[in-house]
Protein backbone atom coordinates (compact mmCIF):
# COMPACT_ATOMS: atom_id res chain seq x y z
CA UNK A 1 0.00 0.00 0.00
CA UNK A 2 3.07 2.29 0.69
CA UNK A 3 5.12 1.67 -2.45
CA UNK A 4 1.62 2.24 -4.52
CA UNK A 5 1.10 5.58 -2.76
CA UNK A 6 4.78 6.85 -3.34
CA UNK A 7 4.19 5.56 -7.10
CA UNK A 8 1.26 7.37 -7.51
CA UNK A 9 2.56 10.35 -5.82
CA UNK A 10 5.51 10.12 -8.45
CA UNK A 11 3.74 10.00 -11.12
CA UNK A 12 1.79 12.69 -10.03
CA UNK A 13 4.71 14.87 -9.95
CA UNK A 14 5.66 13.66 -13.31
CA UNK A 15 2.28 14.80 -14.95
CA UNK A 16 2.33 17.86 -13.17
CA UNK A 17 6.00 18.75 -14.63
CA UNK A 18 5.31 17.70 -17.65
CA UNK A 19 1.78 19.91 -18.25
CA UNK A 20 4.43 22.64 -16.75
CA UNK A 21 7.34 22.39 -19.31
CA UNK A 22 4.36 21.88 -22.40
CA UNK A 23 2.77 25.39 -20.67
CA UNK A 24 6.26 26.98 -20.75
CA UNK A 25 6.69 26.45 -23.97
CA UNK A 26 3.63 27.20 -25.29
CA UNK A 27 3.78 31.02 -23.56
CA UNK A 28 7.25 31.44 -24.99
CA UNK A 29 6.46 30.35 -28.42
CA UNK A 30 3.24 33.36 -28.15
CA UNK A 31 6.23 35.72 -26.46
CA UNK A 32 8.10 35.19 -29.38
CA UNK A 33 5.40 35.53 -31.76
CA UNK A 34 4.82 39.12 -30.15
CA UNK A 35 8.60 39.92 -29.81
CA UNK A 36 8.66 39.55 -33.37
CA UNK A 37 5.59 42.04 -34.34
CA UNK A 38 7.43 44.44 -32.51
CA UNK A 39 9.20 46.22 -35.17
CA UNK A 40 9.07 49.87 -34.52
CA UNK A 41 8.74 51.11 -30.76
CA UNK A 42 7.09 53.74 -31.64
CA UNK A 43 4.22 52.53 -34.37
CA UNK A 44 3.56 49.06 -32.76
CA UNK A 45 2.24 50.19 -29.38
CA UNK A 46 -0.17 48.12 -29.07
CA UNK A 47 1.88 45.11 -29.42
CA UNK A 48 4.18 46.70 -26.80
CA UNK A 49 1.54 47.05 -24.33
CA UNK A 50 0.43 43.77 -24.90
CA UNK A 51 4.29 42.76 -23.61
CA UNK A 52 4.43 44.90 -21.19
CA UNK A 53 0.93 44.13 -19.61
CA UNK A 54 2.22 40.13 -20.19
CA UNK A 55 6.29 40.84 -19.00
CA UNK A 56 6.20 40.04 -15.33
CA UNK A 57 4.74 36.49 -15.79
CA UNK A 58 6.51 35.58 -18.79
CA UNK A 59 9.98 37.14 -17.49
CA UNK A 60 11.38 33.80 -17.94
CA UNK A 61 10.50 33.59 -21.35
CA UNK A 62 12.15 37.27 -22.02
CA UNK A 63 14.96 36.23 -20.25
CA UNK A 64 14.91 32.94 -22.06
CA UNK A 65 14.99 35.30 -25.57
CA UNK A 66 17.87 37.45 -24.77
CA UNK A 67 19.94 34.04 -25.59
CA UNK A 68 17.79 33.71 -29.35
CA UNK A 69 20.40 33.54 -32.35
CA UNK A 70 18.23 36.13 -34.23
CA UNK A 71 20.02 38.89 -32.87
CA UNK A 72 16.42 41.29 -33.59
CA UNK A 73 14.10 39.53 -30.69
CA UNK A 74 17.64 39.57 -28.05
CA UNK A 75 17.08 43.34 -28.65
CA UNK A 76 13.20 43.11 -27.98
CA UNK A 77 13.50 41.12 -25.06
CA UNK A 78 16.38 42.93 -23.53
CA UNK A 79 13.99 46.34 -24.63
CA UNK A 80 10.77 44.68 -22.78
CA UNK A 81 12.92 43.80 -19.93
CA UNK A 82 14.09 47.48 -19.14
CA UNK A 83 10.37 48.91 -19.84
CA UNK A 84 8.82 46.36 -17.39
CA UNK A 85 12.23 47.25 -14.64
CA UNK A 86 11.55 44.06 -13.15
CA UNK A 87 14.16 42.92 -10.71
CA UNK A 88 14.89 39.18 -12.04
CA UNK A 89 14.74 40.54 -15.20
CA UNK A 90 17.16 43.68 -14.63
CA UNK A 91 19.46 41.20 -12.78
CA UNK A 92 19.63 38.64 -15.84
CA UNK A 93 20.08 41.49 -17.93
CA UNK A 94 22.83 42.65 -16.33
CA UNK A 95 24.01 38.93 -16.47
CA UNK A 96 23.77 38.70 -19.91
CA UNK A 97 25.57 42.23 -20.76
CA UNK A 98 28.43 40.68 -18.48
CA UNK A 99 28.82 37.51 -21.48
CA UNK A 100 28.56 40.36 -24.01
CA UNK A 101 31.52 41.10 -26.02
CA UNK A 102 30.03 44.16 -27.12
CA UNK A 103 26.67 45.61 -25.83
CA UNK A 104 24.36 47.03 -27.85
CA UNK A 105 21.83 49.09 -25.20
CA UNK A 106 18.36 50.11 -26.18
CA UNK A 107 15.14 50.96 -24.26
CA UNK A 108 14.48 52.74 -20.97
CA UNK A 109 16.93 53.27 -18.30
CA UNK A 110 14.67 52.10 -15.34
CA UNK A 111 15.60 52.91 -11.77
CA UNK A 112 17.75 52.92 -9.58
CA UNK A 113 20.57 53.11 -11.87
CA UNK A 114 23.15 50.12 -11.39
CA UNK A 115 26.82 50.17 -11.45
CA UNK A 116 27.66 49.48 -15.31
CA UNK A 117 25.26 52.79 -16.31
CA UNK A 118 27.29 54.62 -13.56
CA UNK A 119 30.47 53.18 -14.97
CA UNK A 120 29.15 54.09 -18.94
CA UNK A 121 27.93 57.39 -17.75
CA UNK A 122 31.67 58.51 -16.21
CA UNK A 123 33.14 57.31 -20.29
CA UNK A 124 30.86 59.64 -22.42
CA UNK A 125 30.41 63.49 -22.90
CA UNK A 126 27.27 65.06 -21.87
CA UNK A 127 26.09 64.97 -25.14
CA UNK A 128 26.15 61.17 -25.38
CA UNK A 129 24.76 60.40 -21.98
CA UNK A 130 22.26 63.19 -22.50
CA UNK A 131 19.62 60.52 -21.91
CA UNK A 132 20.76 59.71 -18.42
CA UNK A 133 19.37 62.62 -17.34
CA UNK A 134 15.86 61.99 -16.27
CA UNK A 135 17.09 58.60 -14.74
CA UNK A 136 19.54 60.25 -12.82
CA UNK A 137 16.94 62.99 -11.67
CA UNK A 138 14.27 59.87 -11.00
CA UNK A 139 16.75 58.05 -8.73
CA UNK A 140 17.55 60.63 -6.85
CA UNK A 141 20.25 58.65 -4.35
CA UNK A 142 23.24 60.80 -3.67
CA UNK A 143 25.10 59.55 -5.86
CA UNK A 144 22.87 60.20 -8.24
CA UNK A 145 22.64 63.43 -7.62
CA UNK A 146 26.31 63.97 -7.16
CA UNK A 147 26.37 62.49 -10.95
CA UNK A 148 23.89 64.80 -12.10
CA UNK A 149 25.36 67.92 -10.50
CA UNK A 150 28.84 67.25 -12.40
CA UNK A 151 27.32 67.14 -15.76
CA UNK A 152 25.14 70.76 -15.06
CA UNK A 153 28.79 72.18 -14.35
CA UNK A 154 30.08 70.49 -17.40
CA UNK A 155 27.23 71.69 -19.11
CA UNK A 156 28.00 75.48 -18.49
CA UNK A 157 29.82 76.65 -21.56
CA UNK A 158 27.71 74.12 -23.70
CA UNK A 159 24.74 75.47 -26.45
CA UNK A 160 21.98 76.42 -24.35
CA UNK A 161 19.99 74.76 -27.34
CA UNK A 162 21.35 71.11 -26.99
CA UNK A 163 19.05 68.63 -25.88
CA UNK A 164 21.17 67.44 -22.48
CA UNK A 165 21.49 71.41 -21.77
CA UNK A 166 17.87 71.90 -21.82
CA UNK A 167 17.12 68.23 -19.82
CA UNK A 168 19.57 69.84 -17.05
CA UNK A 169 17.30 72.73 -17.24
CA UNK A 170 14.26 70.93 -16.73
CA UNK A 171 15.38 68.66 -14.04
CA UNK A 172 16.65 71.59 -12.34
CA UNK A 173 13.46 73.57 -12.14
CA UNK A 174 11.12 70.98 -11.62
CA UNK A 175 10.29 67.95 -9.15
CA UNK A 176 11.33 64.55 -10.74
CA UNK A 177 10.57 62.21 -7.60
CA UNK A 178 7.19 64.12 -6.99
CA UNK A 179 4.16 61.79 -6.01
CA UNK A 180 1.60 62.27 -8.73
CA UNK A 181 -1.80 62.44 -6.97
CA UNK A 182 -5.40 63.82 -8.43
CA UNK A 183 -6.54 60.63 -10.07
CA UNK A 184 -6.32 56.61 -11.27
CA UNK A 185 -5.44 57.68 -15.01
CA UNK A 186 -1.93 57.89 -15.64
CA UNK A 187 -2.01 59.23 -18.57
CA UNK A 188 -3.89 62.41 -17.09
CA UNK A 189 -1.09 62.19 -14.29
CA UNK A 190 1.61 62.52 -16.98
CA UNK A 191 0.15 65.60 -18.71
CA UNK A 192 -0.53 67.46 -15.37
CA UNK A 193 3.22 66.48 -14.88
CA UNK A 194 5.34 66.79 -17.78
CA UNK A 195 8.38 68.47 -16.81
CA UNK A 196 10.56 66.75 -19.49
CA UNK A 197 8.72 68.67 -21.98
CA UNK A 198 8.53 72.47 -22.20
CA UNK A 199 6.29 74.93 -20.80
CA UNK A 200 5.18 75.85 -24.44
CA UNK A 201 4.96 72.66 -25.95
CA UNK A 202 2.61 71.21 -23.35
CA UNK A 203 -0.45 72.59 -24.94
CA UNK A 204 0.18 70.44 -28.05
CA UNK A 205 0.51 67.43 -26.04
CA UNK A 206 -1.90 64.48 -25.68
CA UNK A 207 -0.94 61.16 -23.55
CA UNK A 208 -2.12 57.40 -24.60
CA UNK A 209 -2.38 54.60 -21.73
CA UNK A 210 -0.41 51.50 -23.57
CA UNK A 211 -1.29 49.38 -20.99
CA UNK A 212 -0.75 48.87 -16.92
CA UNK A 213 1.66 45.34 -16.03
CA UNK A 214 -0.41 42.58 -14.46
CA UNK A 215 0.38 43.53 -11.12
CA UNK A 216 -1.24 46.98 -11.95
CA UNK A 217 1.83 48.51 -10.41
CA UNK A 218 3.45 50.39 -13.50
CA UNK A 219 2.26 51.77 -15.89
CA UNK A 220 3.29 52.63 -19.68
CA UNK A 221 1.99 55.72 -21.42
CA UNK A 222 3.36 56.87 -24.67
CA UNK A 223 3.19 60.92 -25.04
CA UNK A 224 2.87 62.28 -28.49
CA UNK A 225 3.62 66.36 -28.71
CA UNK A 226 2.19 67.57 -32.11
CA UNK A 227 3.50 71.22 -33.19
CA UNK A 228 3.56 70.67 -36.84
CA UNK A 229 5.02 68.26 -39.49
CA UNK A 230 9.20 68.28 -38.58
CA UNK A 231 8.37 69.45 -35.04
CA UNK A 232 6.98 66.05 -33.39
CA UNK A 233 8.42 64.23 -30.24
CA UNK A 234 7.01 61.27 -29.17
CA UNK A 235 7.94 59.74 -25.37
CA UNK A 236 6.88 56.67 -23.18
CA UNK A 237 6.55 57.28 -19.59
CA UNK A 238 6.59 54.32 -17.14
CA UNK A 239 5.05 55.35 -13.70
CA UNK A 240 5.27 53.27 -10.49
CA UNK A 241 2.58 52.89 -8.53
CA UNK A 242 3.47 54.59 -4.15
CA UNK A 243 0.50 54.52 -2.24
CA UNK A 244 -2.16 56.44 -3.20
CA UNK A 245 -0.09 58.33 -5.71
CA UNK A 246 2.27 57.03 -8.40
CA UNK A 247 6.08 58.37 -9.09
CA UNK A 248 8.05 58.51 -12.80
CA UNK A 249 9.67 55.08 -13.40
CA UNK A 250 11.54 56.33 -16.49
CA UNK A 251 10.99 58.51 -19.18
CA UNK A 252 12.09 57.86 -22.75
CA UNK A 253 12.18 59.58 -26.00
CA UNK A 254 11.61 57.40 -28.56
CA UNK A 255 11.43 59.59 -31.94
CA UNK A 256 11.46 63.30 -32.75
CA UNK A 257 10.76 64.96 -36.29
Amino acid sequence: MFYRMIATLVTGLLLMANALSIQQATTYGNTIKLLNSLKDIKDDGQVLGTLFQKGDARIDDLIKALHDPDQKISLRAQIVIRYLGNQIGMKALEEWYSTQLEIVRSGPIPVPLSERDYQWINDQSINDADNYIYALALDGSPRAMAVLDGMKKKAGGLNEHMFAVQSLKRVNTSQPQKLLTGGNDPAKLILRNAFFIDPISRPYASARLLGFNGNRDKALVEVYVNRGRLAEEWYHIVLNKHGEGWKFFSITQVAVS
